[in-house]
């Protein structure tokens, strides 16, 4: 069998070593621990200075990865869970204008217009008489004012718009 050249395969031992460092707080060794590192894992296996300073590199960045995905898997569970929450809530008792379907239990919601989507031509006539009649007063609202009768003030004009 001839020598083997490339990529460094860690023995379970100078894994298991490597791991148990790492998990009793080594994250990033200085280049006199890894010269010492290597030279103790070397009797487990053909190993160099730098397959452990990159096993570390490595070992943080997938650490690092997990708890990344865990934020992510948490998050969406949460996230369920507020589904659920939301699914609960929204029973008749809670919301007497979301009524059931007996026949097919299916939930019927009735949205509620806060924020009128339609245009001034769906209006009927009347309506956009008020509406032109309220912008006009608005706009062109005078108060007028005198201070006494003994007094000779000229009339206060005050308007409510900010633009004159």
């Amino acid at each position: 069998m001839g020598t083997k050249c490339g990529r460094w395969n860690p023995t379970a031992e100078q894994v298991k070593v490597l791991t148990d460092l790492f998990r009793s707080g080594l994250r990033t060794p200085t280049t006199d621990q890894i010269q010492k590192i290597s030279s103790q894992l070397s009797f487990y296996g053909n190993i160099e200075s730098k397959n452990v300073f990159y096993w570390f590199q490595n070992h943080k960045a997938r650490e690092r990865q997990k708890r990344r995905r865990k934020v992510l898997v948490d998050e969406s569970i949460n996230d369920e869970d507020m589904r659920i929450q939301l699914d609960n809530i929204s029973s008749n008792k809670h919301f007497p204008e979301i009524s059931t379907n007996h026949e097919t239990d299916e939930r019927v919601i009735e949205t509620l217009q806060l924020f009128p989507l339609n245009s001034l031509s769906e209006y009927a006539e009347t309506e956009k008489l008020r509406l032109f009649t309220e912008e006009y007063m608005r706009e062109n609202m005078t108060f007028s004012c005198s201070i006494g009768a003994e007094m000779d003030h000229p009339t206060l004009d005050l308007r409510l718009s900010f633009f004159s």
